[in-house]
């Protein structure tokens, strides 16, 4: 290129620049995308992106200083213990089988049932059943597993049958409530006094979930009803978190900073009711959260 060329070249820039700074807004806008439009036709997109990069940094940069310097308050986030941390898998726990069966005789030739699986004896019809499964499966977490809180997911697969044997118009019903028991050293003081119980903890706690199912349907003699359902709840307050545990079991912060520190045993429970139920296969998954 000649110098000529190039002070040709320079000159023109100048003046469009000089031009533009002069002009009204509506022209400056005009020459501006014009530019833009002849920098992409050169080619020159890699260049406006990496401008643009700059400009983002900037921005994020300035956002930043005039971030608030202290923590969010539980008024603003409704959960400052654990705003900002990252969620970690903990593990997940399978409850056995369980079955709600007339007749609960082994059946000769069938699998023996494993050390999770149950079998309850339903009465005879139309006396209702009631019964309490309180580990039906395990999870160990060690110590520090978690900050603040324990969170699930918990999905049952689940399949029943009400029939009314009786000679009457009667009322067939099922309910199901799933909970938790946890071990921890930390509750192992005989001076700590569960606030749920007014008793010691003597080592653990038991803590439910929101996921309780029930279901009721009147049945004329004969009648039969077949149902089947599964479905997940999430977490939402936890299984048991920090807040949970001082406001609602009594505890300190500083035991609860044990309770996290130290390892946890869960063990998954079951209670739940039967009338005019002649069959019932329970089965729960339960993953455990933490941050």
């Amino acid at each position: 290129m000649s110098r000529t060329t190039l002070f040709t070249g320079l000159l023109a820039v100048s003046l469009a620049v000089s031009v533009a700074d002069a002009a009204p807004k509506s022209v400056t806008s005009s020459v501006k995308q014009q530019n833009a439009d002849e920098a992409r036709s050169e080619g020159y997109s890699s260049i406006a992106a990496a401008s643009g990069r700059s400009m983002h940094a900037a921005v994020k940069t300035t956002t930043s200083l005039s971030a608030p310097a202290s923590a969010p308050t539980a008024d603003q986030v409704g959960d400052a213990d654990t705003f900002g941390r990252a969620v970690i898998w903990d593990g997940l726990l399978s409850s056995g089988s369980i079955n709600l069966a007339t007749d609960c005789t082994p059946v000769p030739g069938d699998p023996p049932p494993g050390p999770n699986d149950r079998c309850v004896q339903l009465n005879p019809a139309p006396v209702p059943t009631s019964f309490d499964l309180p580990d039906i499966g395990q999870m160990w977490l060690p110590g520090k597993t978690s900050h603040s809180i324990l969170c699930h997911w918990l999905t049952p697969i689940v399949i029943y049958s009400l029939y009314n044997s009786t000679g009457a118009t009667a009322t067939g019903r099922i309910t199901l409530s799933p909970y938790l028991k946890i071990d921890s050293p930390a509750l192992s003081d005989p001076a700590m006094i569960d606030l749920t119980t007014g008793l010691p903890f003597n080592g653990s706690l038991l803590t439910s979930f929101a996921a309780s199912y029930s279901h009721q349907q009147t049945l004329a003699p004969g009648d039969r009803e077949t149902e089947r359902f599964s479905e997940s709840r999430v977490c939402i307050a936890g299984t048991i978190s920090r807040q949970g545990l001082i406001q609602g079991y009594g505890l300190t912060n500083a035991q609860v900073d044990a309770f996290f520190k130290n390892p946890l045993t869960l063990h998954f429970g079951l209670r739940g009711s039967a009338s005019l139920v002649d069959f019932a296969s329970l089965t729960y998954g339960l993953r455990i959260m933490g941050d």
